[in-house]
């Protein structure tokens, strides 16, 4: 079977990838279906002024290359260095690469730049939508405990009884995943709502993008397109009675490493101004959401 691996990073997100890359290469040692991987290097113009930067857009492309040099020969690689503006965000990159390959992969595996995950992660995923009784489904990893209980159904064992704050999440050391062995995994149905963050080691079947869900450049950047995942699948699963399943990868556990999130570019880069700010994107991608969303249960 055919696997597409994605994942969409700015010039301050660089050094995180190498720590990306390396997981990944581990991770494709286990991995025997092919692996298609698409990694989206942002520097566009619209954001950032490479001629008035002190450091240049060359610097984060040379890296980009070399890091990708780590992982070519175990992947088809189809890497991007994008400086135009058509793509300004992990939404419309999400919709240039379904448009590519939703007919020619069976799954999409996405994430972010700052994930810890352990080096059977892909393997897991892999093996876990091969068994999957429905060809609709979201594959997910059990995470550390968030800053509210809505997403205790996707935390693992281990974490459920640490108390459900910000501190606790954002503080917590995501290489201490790394001790963990000997353990049973097995997949879990959630039978409640659909629950997931989007770049966080998550598997999406293609008929999810075939059938049911269609990314489209009208909805913007830069926003919660796992929001709109989750409504729109909640709504066919639960009121068209669609045959769509999550499964809970149980104890291969993934999370965003804030603790050890490396930037130091912020004073090497020359940012433009008077352009959208990060939550004005997210604003209009909420808009336009919400739009599609209703249009979708009127009709």
């Amino acid at each position: 079977m055919k696997y597409h691996i994605s994942i969409h990073i700015s010039p301050y997100e660089i050094d995180n990838y190498q720590t990306f890359i390396h997981q990944l290469r581990r991770n494709l040692n286990h991995v025997e279906d092919e692996i298609i991987f698409s990694p989206y290097l942002n520097l566009s113009t619209y954001f950032y002024d490479w001629r008035n930067s002190k450091l240049k857009s060359d610097y984060f492309v040379n890296r980009f290359n070399e890091l990708n040099n780590i992982v070519k020969d175990k992947c088809e690689l189809d890497s991007t260095v994008n400086y135009d503006n058509k793509i300004l965000g992990a939404f419309s990159y999400k919709t240039m690469f379904l448009e590519q390959y939703k007919d020619k992969v069976d799954a999409f595996i996405w994430f972010d730049s700052d994930m810890i995950f352990p080096d059977n992660t892909i393997a897991m995923l892999v093996a876990a939508h091969k068994s999957s009784e429905t060809k609709h489904c979201i594959i997910t990893p059990q995470i550390h405990r968030l800053w509210d209980e809505t997403w205790d159904i996707l935390v693992n064992k281990d974490y459920i009884n640490i108390p459900a704050s910000h501190d606790n999440y954002f503080g917590f050391d995501g290489y201490s995943l790394y001790k963990r062995d000997d353990e049973d995994y097995f997949l879990d149905e959630n039978k409640q709502r659909f629950k997931f963050a989007s770049g966080w080691c998550n598997l999406l079947s293609a008929e999810l993008f075939r059938d049911l869900i269609n990314f489209t450049y009208d909805l913007g950047h830069y926003g919660p397109d796992d929001t709109f995942i989750m409504n729109l699948l909640d709504y066919y699963k639960f009121n068209l009675d669609i045959d769509i399943n999550q499964y809970i990868l149980k104890n291969v556990v993934v999370t965003e490493n804030y603790k050890h999130s490396l930037n130091q570019y912020k004073d090497y880069i020359t940012k433009n101004i008077n352009i959208k700010t990060k939550e004005e994107f997210t604003s209009d991608t909420i808009k336009a959401v919400d739009k599609r969303l209703n249009k979708i249960i009127n009709e």
